[in-house]
Formats: structure tokens, C-alpha cells, sequence
């Protein structure tokens, strides 16, 4: 038998049209689509047209030399994309940086590149030995749909904030030095539809203007005036112990929401204040940690808007089985004409498993009359 020839090797993916391999190298890391340029001109020439840089690289915050080589890799990639006029998609940094004097200014020439190529998406998540501060030039680019930050601060006298196309913010452990520089941030987003925050140490201050397009936020109670955000369609809110819903706007056009009640000081009275306040309101999610058994809960003598006309969702994670909690389980399933699934979520670990033991709370729930015939009742336990 004759010896098989060894196949030639075809290059086939350099045959592939520009747009596609270029479509391909925006699925790469950035620092191995860049090792491309050694293999040709022409890959050269795609490295160019990148639209979308994402450097991720979190192992390097102890080690210097680690460090080094990642920023000159970036400083290389956003040099040699200097000249062209291409405008980019995406910049998108995860790194750490070590203690050194040159980190401030290298992050500081990143930001200044990527506005100068008219970036639509921006996200920095950084992990630092040294306090990084966010360069303020971001904040009046013309072109930014989406900005994303984690772990910095800003710091800027006299901030001036123009983001006329910017749909999405999402803040997590920012920190602004200056009173009110969240309000302006916010302020200079007219067209804001997603808002996700986690800032420091923010009061709502009076000045906020009307999110008027904000149709989905994530935000703790204190960081936002309830009348900047009141035509919002989903909201998940971290509710502090000192607000209260008696004076807040109607939420119109409210159908989703997740409450995160850290200490329930107004019991299941303030949870139905809210509702009251969201007549369209289709699912509804509460999470509790501390009771307050001071007062007995009583249920409303009317059945609420929302309740009885449009809620399909229910879930109530850290179910303590207390009366109050019950009550409240028994007046959704006994009022909610369209109920589809309720979810009732108990904690049994050690603090609440022997309360929870003395009472039959699965039976009597289970046995309770629905008024919804095609409710599920689910039942679930965890333990921290």
C-alpha cells in the first residue's frame, strides 16, 4: 500500500472576509487578539478596524512585574489604534493595580483614549492597593451609551457632566468626595433608562431633576428622591430602616419589583404603603431580615389595585412563619383573582428553625383558600 502524502496545511480563516475575522477577534481577549499582527500584514490592518478592546487581567495586584508587562500591553494597543477614526464599541477594563506612583496617570491616559474614539460602552472595574480616581473627561463624552464603574472615587471641584446619549449606569462602590456630584452625574443623563448603584455614603439631596426615560433601576432607598424615578417599570430597592413610603409619588407604570428590607421596622404596614403606590404592579418580590413583632399586622379591609387586578408573582424570601407573616401570605393568595405562583422561602438556619418547628406553617398555607385557581404554591427551605 502506498504511503499516504501528509495533507497540506490550508490557511482557510485568512480567507474569511474582513468583517467576519474582525468579528472574530472582537470575541477575544484583546491581549490575544493583538498577538495576531505578527502573523501578516493584513492582520495588521484588522487590528486597526477592532471596535472593541477588553482587557481582564485581576492576578496582577502583587505582582509588579505583572503589572508592567499588562500596561504596557494596553499603552501599546491604545497607541497603535491612535490615529485611526474608527469610533470604538466597547472598552472594557477588569485589572489591579499594585502601589506604584505612575498607576494614577497610566488609568488617567486610558480614559483620555478611549474618549478620543468616541467610546459607546466604557467599563472599569479596578482593584487597587492605591485610591484611583476616575478622570472627570469621561463624564461629557458626546457618544457614551453605556458606563459602567467599580471601586473608585470621584473627585472633581466644580464636576461638569454632559452625557447626552448615555442609556446605561451602573455605579458599584463608587465614592464622590463632593456633596452632590451624584445628583450632577445623574443630572447630566437626560436620556437614562438602566440606573444600578452602589455609592457611598450618598443622602438624595434636594436639586435631582425628573429621570423622565429611567425605566429600570437598582438603587438603595437613600440614593435617589422617590420623584426623580416614579416612571420607572422595574425596581430593586434596598430600603432603609428610616424610610417610609407614606409620602412617596405613584409609581404608573411599576410592574416589577424586589424589596430588600434590612430591618423591618414597619412590618407588613409598609409593604402595603408602597403597593398602594403601584397600581399596575404584576410581580412583587420582598426580602426581610429583622421582624418587628411589636404590633399586630392587620389586613387591609379592601383588597388593593395591583393585588387583586394584576399581580401574577409572588415571592417572599427569609419567611419567619411568624402570625404577621402569615397573614400576609394568606391576604395574597385570598385576594390576588390572577396569582400565578407564590413562592414562600424560609430560612432554617439555627436563629429562626426552632420558631419555625412549633408552627404547621407549610399545612396552613397549603390548605388555604386561593381565589386564583391557577396559583402554584411553591415551598422552599435554605440554610445560610
Amino acid at each position: 500500500m502506498a504511503q499516504l502524502e501528509n495533507p497540506v496545511a490550508i490557511d482557510r480563516i485568512s480567507s474569511l472576509p474582513d468583517d467576519i475575522l474582525c468579528h472574530i477577534l472582537s470575541l477575544l481577549p484583546t491581549n490575544l487578539a493583538f498577538t495576531t499582527t505578527v502573523l501578516s500584514k493584513r492582520w495588521t490592518q484588522l487590528w486597526y478596524s477592532l471596535a472593541s478592546l477588553r482587557f481582564d487581567n485581576e492576578k496582577i495586584v502583587r505582582h509588579l512585574d505583572n503589572y508592567n508587562r499588562f500596561s504596557c500591553m494596553v499603552d501599546a494597543v491604545m497607541i497603535s489604534l491612535r490615529e485611526t477614526n474608527q469610533t470604538m464599541k466597547t472598552f472594557h477594563v477588569n485589572c489591579g493595580f499594585v502601589y506604584c506612583k505612575t498607576g494614577q496617570r497610566i488609568f488617567d491616559a486610558w480614559v483620555e483614549a478611549a474618549k478620543q474614539r468616541r467610546v459607546e460602552e466604557f467599563n472599569l472595574s479596578i482593584i487597587s492597593g492605591i485610591t484611583l480616581i476616575l478622570n472627570p473627561t469621561i463624564l461629557t463624552s458626546q457618544t457614551l451609551v453605556i458606563l459602567k464603574l467599580e471601586r473608585l472615587v470621584v473627585k472633581a471641584e466644580n464636576l461638569c457632566v454632559d452625557l447626552p446619549s448615555l442609556k446605561i449606569l451602573h455605579l458599584v462602590e463608587i465614592c464622590f468626595k463632593y456633596k452632590n456630584d451624584f445628583m450632577k452625574l445623574l443630572n447630566g443623563c437626560p436620556v437614562l433608562e438602566d440606573l444600578h448603584t452602589r455609592v457611598e455614603e450618598n443622602n438624595a439631596a434636594e436639586g435631582f431633576k425628573p429621570l423622565s426615560k429611567l425605566v429600570r433601576a437598582d438603587i438603595n432607598s437613600y440614593d435617589v428622591p422617590f420623584d426623580a424615578i416614579n416612571n420607572l417599570e422595574f425596581l430593586c430597592i434596598r430600603v432603609a430602616p428610616e424610610n417610609t413610603f407614606k409620602t412617596i409619588p405613584l409609581f404608573q407604570n411599576l410592574i416589577h419589583i424586589k424589596l430588600w428590607l434590612y430591618d423591618f421596622i414597619h412590618g407588613w404596614d409598609g409593604v402595603v404603603e408602597l403597593l398602594q403606590h403601584c397600581p399596575k404592579l404584576q410581580v412583587l418580590f420582598v426580602r426581610r431580615w429583622i421582624s418587628s413583632l411589636d404590633k399586630e399586622w392587620k389586613c387591609p379591609i379592601l383588597a388593593l389595585e395591583c393585588i387583586s387586578c394584576h399581580l401574577r408573582s409572588c415571592t417572599i424570601l427569609d419567611f419567619k412563619g411568624s402570625a404577621d407573616d402569615m397573614r400576609f401570605a394568606t391576604y395574597i393568595l385570598q385576594n390576588a383573582n390572577i396569582l400565578q405562583d407564590m413562592a414562600i422561602i424560609v430560612d432554617t438556619s439555627f436563629s429562626s428553625r426552632t420558631y419555625i418547628q412549633n408552627r404547621p406553617i407549610r399545612e396552613e398555607l397549603f390548605s388555604c383558600r386561593k381565589i386564583s385557581t391557577r396559583c402554584r404554591l411553591l415551598f422552599q427551605q435554605y440554610s445560610y
